[in-house]
């Protein structure tokens, strides 16, 4: 039971917190200040799909416009 509930104890690969998330989430939480919130609901609908798209495809080394090409196929 323990194993399931403290993996982050046998794999070090496991990272202990979720700071990489909170990392990954900054931009969005800035650009959403910056733009002083999205205009109407569909633009911030279709920002918050295409944002963890290409932060995704950034974090494996992909490129982010052929991730969201691929997407539109």
């Amino acid at each position: 039971m323990l194993d399931r509930l403290w993996p982050i104890l046998k794999d070090p690969d496991i990272p202990p917190t979720n700071n990489a998330a909170e990392r990954s989430l900054r931009t969005v939480v800035m650009a959403r200040k910056v733009s002083q919130c999205s205009k109407s609901a569909i633009e911030a609908q279709t920002y918050m799909r295409i944002k963890p798209t290409v932060e995704t495809a950034r974090l494996r080394g992909q490129d982010p416009i052929a991730a969201l090409t691929n997407l539109m196929r």
